[in-house]
C-alpha cells in the first residue's frame, strides 16, 4: 500500500516553478544556436543539446529571479538592486549588468537629444535646401543613370 500512496504523491512533489518553465520552453533556442555555434559548436548543433542547454539557462534565470524576490523584502516587485545584490559575488555578471544598465541610460540620452521637433526642423532646412538648388544627395536610380551616359560605348557601335 506505501507504494500506491508513493506514485500517487509523485505528480504532487513536483515544484510549482516546472510548469513556468514548460511555458518558457523555446524562447532562447535560436540565441542558444548561435552561442553554441560561436563557442566552438557544430553550425547545426542537436537539437536533444539546445534543449538542456535552454533547461540550464532557464534554471538559472528562474534560480537568481526567486532569490532577488526573496531580497526585496516582500514589496512584491524586483527592482535591478535586488537583482545587483543577488549577483555581488560574481563580479563578470555584475560587471555586465552595470555595463548594460549604463548602455540603456546612454541610449535615453540619446534620443531624448533627437526629439520631435528636432527632426522636423532638418526635414523642413532639407526641403527648403533643394527648393532653393542645392544638390542632395542623389537617389541609386539616378545614380545608375549617370553612370551609364559616363560609360565608354560597347565595341560595335552601341
Amino acid at each position: 500500500m506505501s507504494a500506491n500512496a508513493s506514485t500517487s504523491n509523485a505528480p504532487a512533489a513536483e515544484p510549482p516553478r516546472a510548469k513556468r518553465r514548460t511555458n518558457m520552453r523555446g524562447q532562447f533556442v535560436k540565441d542558444l544556436r548561435m552561442l553554441m555555434t560561436s563557442f566552438g559548436d557544430d553550425p547545426n548543433p542537436d537539437p536533444d543539446s539546445v534543449a538542456v542547454m535552454e533547461e540550464i539557462l532557464i534554471d538559472y534565470i528562474s534560480d537568481v529571479c526567486t532569490r532577488a524576490h526573496r531580497v526585496s523584502t516582500n514589496r512584491g516587485k524586483i527592482k535591478v538592486e535586488d537583482l545587483k545584490f543577488v549577483l555581488r559575488n560574481d563580479p563578470k555578471k555584475l560587471a555586465r549588468v552595470e555595463e548594460l544598465l549604463y548602455m540603456q541610460e546612454d541610449i535615453k540620452r540619446a534620443r531624448a537629444a533627437f526629439t520631435e521637433g528636432d527632426i522636423i526642423q532638418d526635414a523642413v532646412r532639407s526641403n527648403g535646401n533643394a527648393a532653393k538648388g542645392t544638390k542632395r544627395a542623389a537617389s541609386p536610380s539616378a545614380e545608375g543613370n549617370e553612370a551609364k551616359k559616363a560609360a565608354p560605348a560597347p565595341p560595335g557601335g552601341q
